[in-house]
């Protein structure tokens, strides 16, 4: 992975200067900075070192005026050279920006004590021993400090030395595609637009697909440099130019990012956790540096987590998960603090919200994932998830698959549950359908609906439908239709519908095989057509009755004498239809439909034209 060395320092304390001494080129590329003297945008170099090899190098401004243009440059620096003049020491600028370089994840800092050929040694001391109270305020306590000059060359081999340690090392590598905050935009004849950045993250290769952001625009990748060379590919921490394809030099600027579509997105309401060196309160208006661009918005802070943000951008700007980020009052614009952004495409949350007690930065993709979902009481949908991680369903289809594989989550047409968040939401079920089957004890069966707005289930459509169907398979659940029991649910009969099921089952009974419809039972019987057909239906329901075809219904112990009956008369030995027909002296209309509900009850086993009775202890 390559690193980058950035600048940093008040202005005029040689930063310049002191890069053109150590690679031999100017930064400066502006007429504006030739003619002033000094830094106004960010300006590039490269430097050999013995083992880091060719490495990238930044130089920022330091007038407070251009404030801005130092935080595109810094953004995405390894190793930061703090510029500080043996004459003048520490200054307003050598402050800030070492408030902005704690706030980035930038690994090391080397003090390059500059102008060393202007102060004698009471001087240098003075100035090192004020840079040495500095630094001890912040992260960088104990950093190497080297005395240099960039006009005797006194220190310069020293700081390379320092310079290529501190670049030792790698941090592990970010899940995810690459991307590039573009910094500058120009046309090469015959080649098109080009765009140049520090590569942020991953790498880049030619012919890559990729996405222009805020707009949308898709582009290939037609061309690779760096430091002015060709390449097949780019890596993060490079000095990057890339030729867009199909691309016209209005429809890119400073600011936008180029990237691989999986993780790049557009978005005016970002989140993140931040860390603040001032008081901000709710709603304050800020500057907001992220990547390349600048954009004014709010800071939406939160009542029980002081180091959670949401920022309510006043124009959809490109960002990434994981992005680090600058805020800056809007007016003056003072450093108020940094963070990194955690989920691209934020969602408006109330400032009396509670945070997620997901922490993401130190988990991996897979781990984060299960976080979320078990963070969930009715799990998360893919596409919620895809968003929190700043992610496509694409880029993240095959972390949902190995999941899914190990048995991490369970899913339901792109709804996800962990297994035990599963067995709550199966708890939750029962107690909700127990309690409306205690309302409605005379129903078998209840609208799917009534169930949704007792238990307050989220979910809808398919993964709705997977979810019940996974529950019926699993015998947890009966299900007609769009009506659905608890498997295990049985009608409750008041004394008279008790009274009038025993009548008709007696009726049954006495008709053995032949049982007849409900119309001539009720004749038989001597009873109203309704009150038999709704007290059938009742035995149905309550599971004392069971129907076999239509107008053909048997009581329980109807079925189980049958079984027993023919089972003593055939044993083991195969039979025909035509032999249990004779038997019970029945005909086909019964006969067919009865034997064809034992098989499916495994009762008998059919073999060809022929069945055997299994064993009474038999499914």
């Amino acid at each position: 992975m390559a690193k980058l060395i950035g600048t940093a320092g008040h202005v005029d304390h040689g930063k310049t200067s002191l890069i053109r001494a150590l690679t031999s080129i100017d930064a400066d590329r502006l007429p504006e900075e030739k003619q002033r003297g000094m830094t106004i945008d960010i300006g590039f170099a490269y430097v050999d070192l013995p083992k880091a090899g060719r490495v990238s190098i930044v130089d920022v401004p330091g007038h407070e005026r251009f404030l801005t243009n130092m935080l595109v440059g810094a953004l995405g620096i390894d190793v930061a050279i703090l510029c500080v003049a043996a004459d003048e020491s520490v200054m307003p600028q050598t402050r800030e920006h070492l408030e902005i370089l704690s706030l980035l994840p930038v690994e090391k800092l080397v003090v390059a004590m500059t102008r060393s050929d202007l102060a004698d040694e009471v001087v240098r001391e003075i100035a090192r021993s004020e840079i040495e109270d500095l630094l001890a305020q912040t992260r960088f306590a104990g950093a190497p400090i080297q005395s240099v000059s960039a006009i005797t060359g006194e220190g310069l081999d020293e700081l390379k030395a320092l310079l290529d340690e501190a670049l030792q090392g790698s941090e592990p590598v970010a899940p995810g595609g690459w991307y590039l905050p573009i910094d500058r935009v120009f046309t090469v004849k015959g080649y098109g637009t080009v765009v140049t950045g520090t590569l942020a993250q991953g790498v880049v290769r030619l012919e890559d697909r990729a996405v222009l952001m805020p707009s949308g625009q898709e582009t290939r990748i037609r061309g690779i440099e760096w430091h002015g060379e060709a390449q097949s590919q780019s890596e993060k921490g490079r000095r990057t130019a890339l030729n867009l394809g199909k691309v016209g030099i209005d429809e890119v600027h400073r600011g936008m990012i180029v990237g691989d579509p999986a993780g790049v997105f557009s978005s005016s309401l970002v989140e993140g956790r931040a860390e603040w060196l001032a008081e901000v309160k709710h709603a304050t208006r800020i500057r907001l540096s992220l990547g390349s661009e600048e954009v004014m918005g709010k800071a939406l802070r939160n009542d029980h987590d002081p180091n959670w943000v949401q920022f309510k951008l006043e124009r959809p700007i490109a960002v990434v998960a994981g992005q680090a980020f600058i805020v800056r009052r809007y007016s003056p614009p003072k450093l108020l603090g940094g963070g990194r952004v955690t989920i691209p495409q934020a969602r408006l949350r109330r400032k009396s919200d509670r945070g997620s007690t997901v922490a993401a930065s130190h988990l991996s993709e897979s781990e984060q994932l299960v976080a979320w979902v078990q963070a969930s009481r009715w799990g998360e949908s893919s596409e919620e998830l895809c968003r929190r991680l700043g992610k496509t369903s694409q880029a993240l289809g095959s972390v949902f698959e190995d999941l899914k594989s190990s048995g991490k989550l369970v899913g339901f047409a792109g709804f996800w549950l962990t297994p035990d968040r599963l067995e709550q939401a199966q708890q939750a079920a029962h107690q909700a359908l127990a309690e409306l089957h205690a309302e409605f004890p005379a129903k078998a069966f209840l609208p799917r609906e009534l169930w949704i707005k007792r238990g307050q289930v989220p979910w809808k459509g398919k993964p709705l439908d997977r979810l019940v169907a996974h529950w019926a398979q699993e015998k947890f659940l009966r299900v007609q239709g769009t009506e659905i029991a608890l498997y295990d649910h049985l009608v409750r009969l008041n004394p008279k519908q008790q009274q009038l099921l025993d009548r008709v089952e007696e009726g049954l009974r006495a008709c053995g095989m032949n049982v007849p419809p409900a119309l001539e039972l009720s004749r038989q019987l001597y009873l109203p057509p309704q009150a038999v057909e709704e007290i059938l239906r009742l035995g149905l329901e309550s599971r004392r009755l069971v129907w076999i075809a239509e107008g053909v219904i048997y009581t329980q112990d109807q079925l189980l004498q049958f079984r027993t009956d023919f089972s003593a008369r055939v044993e083991k030995r195969p039979f025909a239809a035509a032999e249990f027909r004779d038997h019970f002296g029945s005909s086909r209309k019964y006969v067919i439909p009865l034997l064809e509900w034992m098989d499916a009850q495994g009762w008998t086993l059919r073999q060809g034209d022929s069945r055997v009775m299994r064993g009474l202890d038999s499914a």
